[in-house]
């Protein structure tokens, strides 16, 4: 008598929480424009991302691309923002 054997479950990938997590502080970081409290979160969580998908552990390395690279832009818009206003103060300062 053969007996029927159940087939394995296919092997899914588990969900990358880093790469959602680095995409929500990217998209924070640039609309919120909280450049350095959510950009650089971004940056470091999304690179763990990445990480991740490279180890095997996770599939969504796009969302934690996304995340980095909005982190960056954040903090590239935080920098010229900064060096306009330093600018603008050494120039004569506001009523100029």
């Amino acid at each position: 008598m053969t007996e029927l054997a159940m087939p394995a479950p296919p092997a899914a990938y588990p969900r990358n929480s880093l790469g959602v997590w680095s995409l929500v502080l990217g998209i924070a970081s640039v609309v919120l424009a909280l450049g350095v409290f959510t950009g650089i979160p971004a940056i470091i969580v999304g690179n763990q991302g990445r990480r991740a998908v490279r180890a095997g552990e996770a599939n969504n390395e796009g969302m934690a691309l996304t995340g980095v690279v909005l982190g960056w832009i954040s903090l590239v818009i935080l920098a010229v923002v900064v060096l306009l206003l330093v600018l603008r103060f050494l120039a004569g300062g506001p009523d100029t």
